[in-house]
């Protein structure tokens, strides 16, 4: 053999080519824990610098925010901070944030608009100024970020009629006429540049992107419940002047031996839900809620108060982790029978029937055993459910979806998690029998399911679904017409990675179909997401020796996204999600667009045309818990 011959085979055998890929990968690796750490940093500094900000807008002091501008800064378009009135109804002003008096700005006319805006604040009661995302890196000195400005407050109210709000000289805006104190809530996006000049960081330039101020006299709506002091945890309160004294508590089984949630305790803090339905046809709504220990049906009096009927319609004093309530006619006779989609117990069906004591009473007989419903082992882990006809046969089917078992498992990963126990679709049979149908139906849902929502997308005559999974990623499931389901989700461009938590369809843009709206996190430590991208997870699992075990996930993920993985941690949380139907199959992500992420840990979210202006308009309840730091979001 040549020496040419030997050298060939030395160079294409294959520990040389591994040793050659490891080397690069290596490299590689290197090169993307370089640039995260990098990413780390200035966000850091960037933070830093916000926060001083913050410091002095919420103490009113110029000298302080203006501190954070360099002396060099310039702008050769920027204006002095205005408020020009959207909207006015029911007591609730609408400003949106424009530019007055626009010119070339220096660091002095920075001094005048910073000192013009706090003149106008009042009294600043909570204040954020985050860290959206790290935009553009122009070099280890200097960078663009994007930073998201939250004010609330109270200030003198003012007759404008929508005038901008700056300052001409004087104690009052110009035109200003004194109504007495509001209050207010000012979001405001910037895009800031900045350059570290002996090693301190400086404003050098700022764009306002979009702002907005909401201003009103709180009495839009009233608070009927009680508010002398009361015991959370004895149970004991105040009576609500609505007749309504509910007060939550937690699943007693999750403080014994058998249901202890010593692996993930978290979701003892996080069960149960509202609904809303007129159980007795009496032409008002009833309201229902579920709870870890005793679910209670308030009976609406037609009056404005309601009244505790749970054991007048025949429902137990004490239910264990029941996690939803859905209130559907599942055997067609006119009145709205119950599931209860429970946790650490067995989920229940209770049938509606005429109360033999009292023919004008409706109440619930309970039909679980003879339904099909069952499932086996120790707990059904239901957290959510929907009823719809997916079959088109006339009668409602359930879909139940279930998170993962906490006294065993975490969520897998914090982008991908699908270790859940399994959703479920049971198709109604009639006479209040059902049958797991999931498998057939061609379904393998296993994330942390916490919203599912019906809804005919493509206009086929038949319902598809949208699921929203915890930890993500969600699901568009579209119904093929023959009792089988196909993903939808990455053909049709509505894959969402986030932290779903409940969805909702509905018409935003009046072109006759349906939208999707999706409830997610929004952090404040999104721009970390920057740098936490999934090319650092694969780099912890090639150096944890775990990356055969993940490989499944990462692979799935591959074949949703691609090969683009360096924004990923950015979008998972991004925030709530609002796609546009395009009337074709497709969606269009136009969160950022619409202004439909606000910053937040959104549990649950429903469009409805509150205002009667013939526009779907959404509202999303913010339900995680806070730090008290005035620097969390």
């Amino acid at each position: 053999m040549s020496k040419r011959q030997k050298r060939f085979v030395f160079y294409s055998s294959p520990l040389v080519v591994l040793l050659v890929v490891l080397l690069v990968g290596r490299a590689k690796l290197n090169e993307i824990e370089a640039n995260a750490q990098q990413l780390a940093q200035m966000g850091q500094a960037a933070q830093k610098v916000l926060g001083e900000y913050r410091a002095g807008v919420a103490n009113a002091d110029a000298f302080k925010v203006l501190a954070c501008y360099d002396d060099k800064y310039a702008n050769e378009r920027d204006g002095f901070w205005a408020e020009q009135l959207q909207s006015e109804r029911d007591g609730v002003r609408v400003y949106e944030w424009k530019l007055a008096d626009s010119k070339p700005f220096g660091k002095r006319d920075v001094g005048e608009q910073v000192s013009r805006y706090l003149q106008t604040l009042g009294k600043v009661e909570e204040s954020k100024f985050k860290l959206d995302t790290i935009e553009k890196i122009n070099g280890p000195q200097s960078y663009v970020i994007r930073s998201f400005l939250w004010l609330r407050g109270r200030r003198e109210a003012r007759g404008d009629g929508g005038a901008v709000l700056v300052k001409t000289g004087g104690d009052k805006p110009a035109g200003a006429a004194t109504r007495g104190e509001e209050t207010f809530e000012t979001q405001v996006l910037f895009r800031i540049w900045l350059d570290a000049d002996g090693g301190n960081w400086k404003i050098t330039r700022q764009e306002l992107i979009r702002g907005a101020t909401v201003t009103g006299d709180r009495k839009g709506f009233t608070d009927l419940w009680g508010h002398k002091n009361f015991d959370a945890a004895a149970g004991d309160g105040a009576a609500s002047s609505a007749g309504i004294d509910f007060s939550s508590k937690v699943n007693p089984n999750f403080f014994t031996p058998a249901w202890n949630p010593k692996t993930f305790e978290i979701i003892k803090y996080g069960p149960a839900g509202v609904s809303a339905t007129d159980y007795d046809n009496d032409g008002w709504y009833d309201i229902f809620f579920a709870d870890g220990e005793r679910p209670r049906l308030y009976r609406n009096q037609g009056d404005g108060t309601f009244a505790d009927a749970t054991a007048q319609a025949g429902l137990p004093d004490r239910m264990i982790g029941v996690n939803v309530g859905i209130f559907a006619d599942f055997d067609n006779d006119g009145y709205k029978d119950a599931f209860l989609g429970c946790f650490t117990d067995r989920s229940r069906l209770f049938k509606n029937v005429a109360d033999p004591q009292n023919a004008s009473r409706r109440k619930f007989v309970e039909v679980t055993d003879a339904s099909g419903i069952i499932k086996k082992g120790d707990g059904d882990f239901v957290v959510v459910a929907s009823a719809a006809d997916y079959d088109n046969d006339g009668d409602l089917d359930i879909y139940a979806g279930r998170y993962l078992d906490p006294r065993r498992n975490l969520p897998t990963t914090l982008f991908y998690t699908r270790n859940g126990e399994g959703n479920s679709l049971l198709r109604n049979d009639g006479d209040f029998h059902f049958t797991d149908v999931t498998k057939q139906a061609g379904i393998n849902e296993t994330g942390l399911t916490l919203g599912v929502a019906w809804g005919d997308y493509d206009s086929d005559g038949d319902l598809d679904m949208y699921v929203a999974n915890d930890f993500g990623r969600d699901a568009l499931l579209r119904n093929n017409g023959d009792g089988t389901f196909t993903d939808a989700s990455k053909e049709t461009g509505a894959f969402d990675p986030g932290y779903g938590m409940s969805s909702t369809w509905g018409d935003v843009d009046n072109d006759g179909d349906l939208d999707i709206y999706v409830s997610d996190v929004h952090s404040g430590q999104r721009w970390y997401g920057q740098a936490a991208t999934l090319h650092k997870y694969l780099l912890t699992s090639l150096r944890q020796g775990t990356i055969f075990e993940d490989l499944p996930v990462y692979r799935e993920i591959y074949d949703h996204v691609g090969s683009d993985w360096k924004s990923y941690g950015d979008t998972t949380v991004k925030g709530n999600a609002l796609y546009l139907n395009d009337g074709q199959g497709k969606f269009k992500d136009v969160s950022e667009a619409a202004n439909a992420n606000p910053y937040g840990w959104y549990w649950s979210s429903t469009m409805f045309d509150y205002d009667n202006d013939g526009d779907q308009d959404i509202y999303a309840a913010n339900g995680w818990i806070t730090s008290k730091s005035t620097e969390d979001l």
